[in-house]
């Protein structure tokens, strides 16, 4: 596996907290107005913008479960511009699913003022991961954009991933990617396999019939 980029991996999940983030009602907290609650739902979302072949299949689904033909045609260009080999940044399969430790990247945004992360006991007995963001880092993304365009590719994929998870739990999310067989039979401690030759080829069938 390749050495982990904590930048890389901060900038990735600060796209994801700001824009899947939704405005914060309860206790004021200075410089935060807005929040992201649910790390599960953190790192099924980052999975999906990790796994570009996995986030196909979903988009085939669609496809098959909709008539849209923009599902299709999203598929056909995440292998057109051969995302599944350039794109995918491996994750471990842990005791639930897909999982990578946050505390590194989180330590880089909170020190930057960027984004807040809390926890709330449940009375279900377990804790709830909560995180806050405001407008520095909502400002932010548009600025880093600017200034390097090609991590535009993030700015759109984490919007198209917001999408497909049609606004679903966390937990919602992985018993959905569950279901996939090359995910849920990977052992614990093991990297989570693609599926891109077992995607391409049911996107050639369905463009085939389309």
């Amino acid at each position: 596996m390749p050495p982990v980029d904590y930048h890389r991996n901060a900038l990735r999940i600060l796209f994801i907290l700001v824009k899947g983030s939704r405005p914060y009602t309860g206790e004021p907290v200075k410089g935060f107005d807005r929040v992201f609650r649910g790390e599960t739902k953190v790192q099924a979302l980052d999975f999906w913008v990790r796994y570009p072949d996995y986030l196909a299949d979903e988009l085939l689904s669609l496809y098959e479960l909709t008539g849209d033909r923009q599902h299709l045609d999203t598929a056909h260009r995440i292998f057109a511009d051969e995302e599944p080999d350039l794109r995918r940044v491996p994750m471990l399969r842990r005791y639930f699913g897909a999982y990578e430790p946050l505390d590194t990247v989180l330590g880089i945004l909170k020190s930057r003022g960027l984004v807040l992360p809390r926890s709330r006991q449940m009375e279900r007995g377990t804790d709830e991961h909560d995180f806050l963001v405001g407008a520095k880092a909502s400002e932010l993304i548009p600025q880093v954009v600017a200034d390097l365009p090609e991590l535009g590719w993030y700015d759109r994929r984490v919007d198209l991933v917001l999408r497909v998870a049609a606004g679903r739990g966390g937990y919602a999310l992985k018993e959905r990617q569950h279901r996939q067989k090359e995910y849920h039979d990977a052992a614990t401690g093991d990297l989570i396999p693609t599926t891109a030759e077992r995607v391409r080829k049911r996107l050639e069938t369905l463009q085939k019939a389309a």
